[in-house]
């Protein structure tokens, strides 16, 4: 995981706090999330899918899966980050659900609960027993997935999930939109009407909030020097990225680090 070495939890609101920019900016993580909302309503986009979203849903968003939600009402919830371990048995693909009873509602509640206070105390077996969580939070997906089987993607959805996963694993790669718009076989202006029309945001703007979310994560947890960090993500020049940077944040590369 980014900076976890075992599952982490924590409260919607505390995770919200500690984004490093904006939650309703597209992002992407190299392990997996999931997100239970018990109060308030909002919208998530995953894999430039834009979904409604309230009380008593979970979202599980697997790695390198293009994502980025949006809440509002007041919101309560859990957000657990799991590990990238294969033999947790976590779902291999992102995941709306919709907790309709109580005992269902009251099984996930309970999981996160239990795992929140394994972490919370040191303990001999802690990893076996925060793993063995981990993967009952997996049955539990599953059981709900097979209860509420989602749809067939028709061939635009099929593309913008190819497109949401090249933009989530390729974008420190400095690529412009054209080219991985080659990549998929496909013109910049196809994409841009895709995802224009499923999340109201042009292609490229999709990728440019990627690539600020990128540096908005180097500033904050690493002291790479601007330069590298601008030079890593493709920036022509350090200038340039800095001009990209505040057009998006409001703040400049080295006042973003302070005020954090």
């Amino acid at each position: 995981m980014t900076r976890h070495t075992l599952p982490y939890v924590e409260t919607l609101a505390t995770h919200q706090r500690s984004e490093a920019w904006r939650t309703d900016a597209a992002q992407s993580l190299d392990h997996p999330i999931l997100f239970w909302i018990t109060r308030g309503q909002g919208r998530v986009m995953v894999d430039c899918r834009m979904r409604g979203i309230g009380p008593n849903t979970a979202v599980f968003i697997p790695p390198n899966t293009l994502f980025s939600y949006e809440m509002f009402a007041s919101p309560q919830g859990m957000v657990v980050s799991l590990p990238r371990d294969d033999t947790a048995g976590l779902p291999r693909r992102p995941a709306l659900l919709k907790a309709t009873t109580i005992q269902s509602q009251s099984e996930i509640s309970g999981l996160i609960d239990a795992l929140s206070r394994e972490l919370g105390e040191l303990r001999t077996g802690q990893r076996r027993a925060v793993m063995a969580y981990a993967m009952m939070l997996g049955v539990w997906l599953d059981r709900a997935l097979a209860e509420q089987p989602q749809s067939e993607l028709g061939k635009s959805d099929r593309m913008l999930r190819k497109f949401s996963h090249v933009v989530s694993i390729g974008h420190r790669d400095g690529k412009s939109l054209g080219e991985f718009a080659a990549d998929l076989q496909v013109t910049p202006t196809h994409l841009t009407r895709l995802t224009q029309t499923a999340v109201g945001k042009p292609a490229s703007a999709l990728l440019q909030e990627r690539v600020i979310q990128a540096a908005c994560e180097a500033l904050l947890h690493t002291d790479r020097p601007v330069q590298d960090i601008a030079e890593k993500l493709g920036f022509s020049s350090p200038a340039y990225f800095t001009r990209a940077f505040q057009a998006h944040t409001g703040k400049n590369p080295s006042a973003f680090r302070k005020a954090k």
